[in-house]
């Protein structure tokens, strides 16, 4: 029978090398982001609401949206943010729902990559388990400055506009990343899945 499972974890904590690991293996990844990230794209529907709450500032030359330009709003704002929300993850969800009721109905082992599951109990419902990937915040801070080129208080600000407790309350396992890539990557091969 397929598997369903879950990753959950702060920013920058190491979601997306565990689920790349899972994707290696063959399992058909959902990223939470990427599905989001969809609505961002020109011609969606979603833009004009976009950029009627955040402005015409928020798009890019092509016409969608600039996720670094929404990304400056949105993190110096709690409302904003929040706003945001509001407005992506009601769609999100059922293109998620969507794309793991395709992967089921083939059978397919499928990884959930998402960092606000907690705010789903539906979906928490129907994973057969969820890996909370854990990482410091010092350690999550430097890993963002340095893949993103954000400003160390820009990443500050990302870091704590998360929850990692809440995030990390539906894990079912928990997974240590505070180490190298290829030491998660080992602890994953442990795993009994």
């Amino acid at each position: 029978m397929a598997a369903i499972v879950g990753i959950v974890g702060a920013i920058a904590s190491g979601k997306s090398t565990a689920t790349r690991w899972f994707a290696a293996r063959g399992w058909t990844v959902v990223d939470a982001d990427a599905q989001a990230h969809a609505l961002y794209a020109p011609g969606s529907d979603l833009l004009p609401v976009l950029v009627g709450r955040f402005g015409p500032g928020i798009l890019d030359p092509s016409g969608a949206v600039d996720r670094a330009a929404l990304g400056k709003i949105v993190f110096a704002d709690p409302k904003a943010l929040a706003d945001l929300e509001a407005l992506i993850h009601p769609l999100a969800r059922e293109r998620i729902r969507s794309a793991l009721d395709q992967a089921s109905s083939r059978g397919e082992n499928v990884v959930l990559e998402m960092a606000l599951l907690y705010r789903w109990p539906e979906m928490v419902r129907r994973l057969d388990q969820i890996l909370g990937i854990r990482c410091a915040e010092p350690i999550r801070l430097e890993r963002l400055v340095e893949r993103s080129g954000l400003a160390p208080d820009q990443a500050k600000r990302r870091v704590l506009a998360q929850d990692e407790e809440s995030i990390l309350s539906v894990a079912t396992r928990s997974v240590p990343n505070e180490g190298t890539p290829t030491d998660l990557t080992s602890w994953l091969e442990s795993l009994p899945l």
